[in-house]
């Protein structure tokens, strides 16, 4: 997203504000069961979107249907509309986005329609089955802003609103800039992000942490990879290039023991309240063009 923030009623909280907050561990908690709630076990959705440019593109192609008008040519959700938009993440090759899209229309979340305008154009249309997952991702990702600031309330995206679904992802199209940013200044969290599963790896190992008192736990490679789609040796490979980077240490016997560093444990809080910040500004800005529409 861009530096500038688009003025709206109401106010957000900063990512600093978020992390001196006394209600941050219990937001970090519900961040981390929302997460594991909706993929662990879900081999199938894991390898298909839980590595950065997946969930980048399927987050995009769910903004550009939002934000489409028939009667604008600028605004239909074309593959090359798909693609100009996600060259400012500067995380993937056209062929690969082409690749996900055919992935996705195949497994049933996305659809390509003819226009009504132009019938030569083919439009990247999300089905239900897409929507509805898209639905369940903002519900968890509002979740631990409901505990943190329970006197606001977030009841529409916790109740899967899809009024509310549709402001705010118009709203987040207009952020793309600044979510790439944000991004980018993590390379902690980067290094997950760009694995597939790595991140639903990590916050199985913040879970896992956080029950053991920020102690060392004991991992089975096995058991993590069927959790999550993957194989036992892309979890040691994870884990092993975490070390050379000095975010996580492996010891014991076939380096079972995992300790996640201090380091690893401020890129990830880092990365949960600037999610969270940047959750309350879109939910603000959101709400208000709905409020604003329905006194229209």
């Amino acid at each position: 997203m861009s530096d500038s923030i688009p003025p709206f009623a109401g106010t957000y909280r900063p990512p600093e504000e978020i992390l001196a907050h006394p209600r941050f561990s219990a937001a970090r908690a519900a961040f981390v069961e929302a997460v594991l709630g909706l993929y662990e076990g879900n081999a199938f959705l894991n390898r298909l979107l839980l590595e950065a440019v997946r969930q980048v593109t399927f987050n995009m192609i769910v903004q550009l249907h939002c934000r489409y008008e028939e009667a604008d040519r600028s605004t239909w959700p074309t593959m090359r509309l798909l693609k100009q938009q996600m060259v400012v993440f500067g995380l993937s090759s056209p062929r690969r986005i082409e690749d996900l899209v055919a992935k996705l229309v195949r497994f049933g979340f996305l659809a390509r329609r003819p226009s009504l305008r132009d019938g030569r154009v083919r439009l990247l249309t999300p089905t239900a089955k897409m929507m509805s997952l898209d639905l369940d991702w903002l519900a968890a990702l509002h979740r631990p802003l409901q505990v943190m600031f329970p006197d606001i309330g977030y009841s529409q995206p916790i109740k899967r609103d899809v009024a509310f679904q549709r402001a705010q992802r118009v709203v987040a199209l207009g952020f793309s800039a600044r979510g790439a940013d944000v991004l980018a200044s993590n390379p902690g969290m980067f290094l997950f992000h760009t694995r597939d599963a790595g991140v639903t790896i990590l916050v199985k190992l913040i879970q896992m942490t956080m029950a053991a008192g920020n102690s060392a736990v004991e991992l089975s490679y096995s058991d993590i990879g069927d959790r999550f789609g993957v194989s036992r040796t892309h979890v040691r490979k994870l884990l092993q290039d975490a070390e050379r980077a000095d975010l996580v240490q492996l010891s014991g016997q076939g380096e079972r023991l995992v300790t996640l560093k201090p380091a690893m444990l401020s890129a990830f809080d880092r990365f949960v309240a600037e999610g969270m910040s940047g959750h309350d500004l879109l939910f603000g800005i959101a709400l208000s063009r709905m409020t604003s529409a329905a006194g229209a």
